[in-house]
């Protein structure tokens, strides 16, 4: 009589270099919108290098190396596809394990240069043209859910820019959020433009919360900085020299400002943003890293007005004066939101840094039992939530910022980080209708490295 035995099928398959692996014990699988490239981390047990040092039978596989292909996929949903990156090897007398991690085919544009050999420059090219120029060696193909805008006057790549850095600087230009869909697709987006088929409670569908608050990264004043050659100056010169004679006195010129007040309007730009909730003196500058500033209508656009306190730190205007903790504003003015018909500026880089860097100072993580929600559907990044936490006082919606599916031992489960709607967003639009932020955490895969 024959054994029949009943093998329940994992609702996590995992394939690596095309061949199902049937020995992994756990994995971990993510994306998230801080990080661009969707990663990965899988315990299993290498039976090639098992049976080369405990001795035993040699199994019919092979074993798995640095640059094999990943697919990782739950139930008919791929979620990634991606390369091997890093392996991790344990072993005593007695046992042998294995740990690989690695990120999506994105990983790539993160890693290496854009256009090592050229082109350094493009002109009058549109957001999608310059990142379909950028991603196109790699295979990764765009899509393009957004207007990108106005094409840019010139774009010039620095030789050090990796092909994300580059994207990125320019993406901010337009409002436009870059993400990856974890399986070889770059998409332009908008955040939150989608809303999740369930909710988040605690108490409730949420078993656990971690939740982790710091100030390190908030800073009163964000600024980010640049110097462009002026659009301005007209394109013929005052004098010239195959001009007919006058044949009377030449009337008197309009009023104008000077050459040097339009000079430096047109060459100095700056953004500034303002978090109203940091109360000390803490400052952060970045350098532009994109021509924001060199079209015409950027350059007709006067730099964003200061207040007292940015511009001297005290009650009055004058020049830099050192911090006195008496003098100093107790509420500042939240930074004005971007209007639709505004041109792209350095202010909006500014804005984008300030409400970036201050949703890192808080990370909301969410524990849900199982790899779907209630409705059946995954949990994406990206889209809007309503989050009801009695714990952390938090009754609102959030944007999902990162999401890690987690099969173990110990059963399935799913991790939710939530940001503030408007982390992400370079209008702005949230900005006033309430204060603080959300970041979430994240896995990489050179951060899994060691983890247990």
């Amino acid at each position: 009589m024959s054994d029949t035995r009943t093998v329940s099928r994992r609702p996590m398959t995992v394939k690596i270099a095309g061949r199902i692996l049937e020995t992994w014990t756990s994995c971990e699988v993510g994306r998230d919108l801080a990080d661009i490239a969707g990663s990965f981390r899988i315990r299993y047990l290498d039976e090639l290098r098992s049976a080369a040092l405990l001795g035993g039978e040699t199994p019919e596989v092979a074993a798995i190396h640095p640059r094999d292909s990943v697919e990782i996929s739950i139930n008919a949903d791929v979620v990634l596809k991606g390369w091997v990156d890093d392996i991790n090897l344990t072993a005593d007398e007695h046992t042998a394990e294995a740990i690989i991690s690695g990120r999506d085919v994105t990983g790539d544009l993160v890693d290496c240069s854009a256009n090592p050999t050229g082109p350094g420059e493009y002109r009058q090219i549109r957001l999608e043209s310059l990142v379909g120029h950028l991603t196109n060696p790699y295979k990764i193909t765009l899509d393009q859910q957004i207007e990108t805008g106005a094409p840019f006057t010139l774009v010039a790549l620095d030789p050090g820019d990796t092909v994300m850095d580059a994207i990125e600087h320019h993406a901010r230009q337009r409002g436009v959020l870059v993400t990856s869909d974890g399986i070889g697709k770059i998409v332009l987006t908008q955040a939150g433009t989608t809303r999740a088929s369930d909710s988040l409670s605690f108490p409730g569908n949420v078993r656990g919360i971690e939740v982790r608050i710091s100030s390190r990264n908030r800073h009163s004043d964000v600024w980010v900085k640049g110097q462009f050659k002026s659009q301005l100056r007209p394109v013929k010169t005052t004098l010239d020299a195959n001009a007919a004679p006058l044949s009377a006195a030449p009337a008197q010129p309009p009023a104008a400002p000077s050459h040097r007040k339009v000079e430096l309007a047109s060459t100095t730009r700056y953004g500034h943003w303002v978090d109203p909730e940091v109360q000390r003196y803490r400052p952060r500058v970045w350098m532009a890293k994109t021509q924001s500033g060199g079209s015409v209508a950027t350059q007709q656009t006067t730099n964003p007005p200061l207040d007292s306190t940015a511009q001297g730190l005290s009650d009055e205007v004058g020049p830099p004066l050192a911090f006195h903790a008496g003098t100093r504003h107790k509420k500042r003015k939240a930074t004005k939101p971007r209007e639709d018909a505004d041109p792209w500026t350095l202010q909006d880089q500014a804005e984008w840094r300030g409400r970036t860097t201050r949703a890192g100072s808080t990370a909301h993580v969410y524990i849900v039992p199982g790899l779907r929600n209630s409705k059946g559907d995954l949990w994406l990044p990206n889209q809007l939530v309503s989050v009801t936490d009695l714990y952390s006082g938090l009754t609102q919606d959030m944007l999902i910022g990162a999401v890690t599916w987690v099969a173990s031992d110990q059963g399935y489960e799913t991790r939710i980080s939530v940001v503030a709607p408007d982390a992400y967003n370079l209008k702005g639009d949230e900005d006033h209708t309430r204060a603080g932020a959300r970041k979430s955490s994240h896995l990489t895969a050179r951060s899994l490295i060691g983890r247990s």
